[in-house]
């Protein structure tokens, strides 16, 4: 079990310095548009993965007209309290505990795990497949050693594919031997990635219906439906060579996967309303925190303006659904829909745009 006693901020975003102390159990960070709470919830989450959910760089986190960034936050785990420093400048980022800083940032990664809401959520809905394969690659290598191996050695094959495709189309010179050699090489490895999304999609699936009927008062279920390419020990990767050349790319495989939400059984992003796909999406995110918690106690919940295009009957039931087993961070314009009972049960922290200083 994990638990952020506090956190402070230098030079983060717009925070020149601030300090906030927390409750173990249920924070909830109140303000206004643009008052800087997403800024925390962004904060926390750099402390689990070392980068932020939506920036595009490091350099993003440093304040204007600063030289540098830090955040450091005092974390109990497993009953042993500990100090963390994440620091960014111009010349990369570093991670300290308790003064001893990791020289391969893969190394700590784990340390805490963070699952994050929030409103950009809604595209693994109604995005691109690209990014619900995301979501499958990035959770499923938290969770499994095998999974992670595959995909790296998958993406490294299918790049070195890819360039033989491209070749042979350029050139008019066919290397069959080349390309059968990669492709009976990807086999394996496509094989067990959709193995091992097949069992994740099943495993979550009776998780995502339970939250998705409670959060609605069981008007709706929610589920998902795994779309390979191809099925696992199919040969499709090899009988599809020929148009592979024509395209001068692979056609099909793990790359090319997608899934769908149903809700009901109908496909959420062509018959679902905003707030039945936010609920979709976080009973998805609250589904993932309690099959990770199979794996690990150390994991820490976000949800950043989850209570947006939701009544406040399903507000109240989001919380009364969020495991007390769990340190959690919700960030919202306002708790006047809340009820007194889970107000009394929570940290309410209020954030103005107002900057302050710590000593």
């Amino acid at each position: 079990m994990i638990r952020l006693q506090d956190l402070k901020l230098t030079n983060f975003r717009c925070y020149k310095k601030d300090q906030f102390v927390f409750s173990p159990t249920l924070n909830i960070l109140v303000g206004a548009n643009a008052s800087g709470k997403t800024t925390i919830a962004e904060a926390i989450h750099c402390l689990s993965f070392l980068k932020s959910h939506k920036a595009s760089s490091d350099g993003e986190m440093i304040k204007r007209g600063e030289d540098f960034a830090v955040v450091m936050a005092n974390v109990l785990k497993a009953g042993k309290k500990s100090e963390v420093v994440l620091s960014f400048t111009s010349q990369g980022k570093r991670i300290q505990v308790n003064h001893k800083a990791y020289h391969k940032l893969s190394e700590y990664l784990g340390y805490l795990h963070v699952v994050f809401f929030c409103p950009e959520d809604l595209e693994i809905i109604k995005g691109s497949p690209s990014i619900r394969r995301k979501f499958l690659d990035s959770n499923l290598c938290l969770v499994s050693e095998v999974y992670m191996k595959s995909l790296i050695l998958y993406r490294k094959l299918l790049k070195q594919r890819n360039e033989v495709l491209k070749n042979l189309a350029e050139n008019q010179k066919y290397n069959r031997d080349l390309l059968e050699i990669l492709t009976k090489s990807m086999m394996p490895e496509a094989n067990a990635i959709i193995k091992e999304r097949e069992k994740f999609i099943e495993d979550l699936n009776p998780l995502i219906q339970e939250k998705s009927l409670h959060i609605s008062g069981g008007k709706e279920k929610a589920s998902l439906v795994y779309q390979p390419s191809f099925k696992a020990e199919s040969k499709e990767l090899l009988s599809n060579i020929k148009t592979d050349l024509f395209s001068k790319t692979t056609t099909s495989g793990p790359h090319r996967d997608d899934f769908l939400f149903e809700i009901n059984g109908y496909r959420a992003s062509a018959f679902a309303s905003q707030g039945q796909q936010r609920t979709a999406a976080l009973s998805l995110k609250l589904a993932f925190a309690d099959f990770l918690k199979k794996k690990t106690e150390n994991i820490i919940i976000i949800l950043d303006d989850v209570f947006s295009e939701l009544d406040s009957e399903r507000q109240n039931e989001i919380l009364k659904l969020l495991n007390s087993e769990y340190q959690i961070f919700i960030t919202t314009t306002s708790v006047n829909n809340l009820s007194s009972e889970i107000l009394k049960e929570s940290k309410i922290i209020t954030i103005s745009r107002k900057e302050r200083e710590y000593d």
